[in-house]
């Protein structure tokens, strides 16, 4: 059964003015694509953060409520399209597994919130007319 979407107040990553004409207030979020598929989003940004917070992927897929499996998959993809992996995974067994940043990982995190920093500069002060 799919997870319910969380209320799009809570959802946008920008929003712009209230009381607009017509009671319309433009709302946007920002991912980066490559090659027409989604390689950084809020989502895979945040499965970032918390591989780095907790040290296992397994421990950061627990947290954000997702499979395991679909957290390694996006892990996968997203050190597949980036220009080095993001994410150095250490296989489990009797010593235990691991997740961690890379440094490339550590600056994609860093350039996405600051490209949606910036994307919400942008949509605070768009006026719809």
């Amino acid at each position: 059964m799919p997870k319910p979407k969380a209320p799009l107040e809570r959802n946008a990553l920008a929003r712009g003015p209230e009381n607009q004409p017509a009671g319309l207030q433009l709302k946007g979020r920002i991912w980066l694509e490559k090659d027409g598929d989604t390689f950084l989003s809020w989502g895979r940004v945040v499965l970032l953060e918390r591989i780095a917070e907790h040290g296992t992927l397994a421990a950061a897929a627990r947290s954000m409520k997702m499979s395991y499996s679909h957290a390694w998959n996006l892990v996968e993809q997203m050190n597949r399209m980036a220009e080095g992996p993001l994410v150095d995974k250490q296989a489990g067994g009797k010593k235990g597994g691991g997740a961690r940043l890379t440094p490339a990982g550590e600056k994609a995190r860093q350039d996405f919130w600051r490209l949606v920093t910036q994307f919400q500069v942008w949509v605070e002060g768009r006026k719809i007319k």
